[in-house]
């Protein structure tokens, strides 16, 4: 018999029709009682798996101290130790961390970080990214139309620069295509000077599933050196190890000036970190970000 869903919205789209009763690792359990290997992990977040006894014994310990110390009202003993690990963790000179509960959060966080520390005003995208589903993060995102119909008009000051061809029979010169298409946005649309950030996915997600082409991504990274924009690495779904180090970029020769992170970084809590470097945070005014349950 199929669970009564009247009074749940049908804008959620449905890979399966599995009605799950519990998860144990990397299985999970229906109504029913048959048991599934689980492939998804939640869309790349259970990183321990389902109901790890380290995260669950967490959980309950820390539901009897505290569910909701809100950070604009208490400093509680938890936000700086656990930045103090993920600048250990983090690209080199990453050392300062803003937490939310969502990768699209922390993607329109970085933008307004961006445009805060640069004083400019736009943004350049990749073709295929996926930034989220908010607002200012589906401008953003260019991986499927179905996403952005019949939302607009969208907030504008974004700029969509192309990626090399995925399956490409010259690798190279498909980068190097994709290196003129960016200078020429920034020649012809989006100058330097009114370019506050790139955003982009080290591994193209919804996109593709690929790793970015090294000298595409060093490419970009040497151009936003050279003109004082900042390079912003979405490391929603490729961080915390997924790609085989903690953070995909690590894999390249490039420093990021921002760092997103989310999904796997909580094992199937709502959490997300903006990390960046302090002399950049320092340029965000204090109250001008924030957010109920962050941190």
């Amino acid at each position: 018999m199929a669970a009564d869903t009247s009074n749940l919205s049908n804008v959620w789209f449905k890979v399966t029709d599995l009605e799950v009763a519990s998860g144990s690792g990397s299985w999970v359990t229906t109504t029913s009682g048959d048991r599934y290997l689980d492939f998804s992990g939640g869309i790349a977040v259970t990183s321990t798996g389902h109901a790890h006894p380290h995260v669950a014994q967490a959980i309950a310990d820390q539901a009897q101290r505290f569910i909701h110390a809100q950070a604009n009202v208490y400093t509680h003993d938890l936000m700086q130790p656990l930045a103090a690990r993920l600048a250990e963790l983090a690209p080199a000179g990453i050392d300062t961390f803003f937490y939310a509960n969502s990768g699209a959060e922390i993607t329109e966080a970085a933008v307004k970080l961006a445009k805060q520390a640069t004083k400019r005003p736009n943004i350049v995208v990749f073709q295929g990214s996926f930034h989220g589903r908010t607002h200012q993060a589906m401008a953003m995102t260019t991986s499927k139309t179905g996403y952005r119909a019949g939302h607009a008009p969208l907030p504008s000051g974004i700029f969509i620069a192309p990626y090399p061809e995925l399956l490409a029979a010259d690798p190279e010169a498909a980068v190097a295509a994709a290196l003129r298409g960016f200078d020429r946005l920034l020649a012809e649309v989006t100058a330097p000077s009114e370019t506050a950030a790139v955003i982009i996915e080290p591994v193209l997600g919804e996109g593709g599933y690929v790793p970015a082409p090294r000298g595409f991504l060093e490419g970009i990274d040497a151009r936003c050196k050279e003109h004082g924009i900042l390079f912003i690495a979405d490391e929603v779904q490729s961080g915390f190890g997924r790609s085989g180090s903690m953070f995909a970029i690590e894999q390249y020769d490039v420093v990021p000036d921002i760092v997103c992170m989310a999904k796997g970084i909580a094992s199937g809590f709502p959490f997300a970190a903006l990390g960046t470097r302090r002399e950049l945070d320092d340029l965000w005014p204090t109250g001008s970000h924030g957010g109920t349950y962050g941190g």
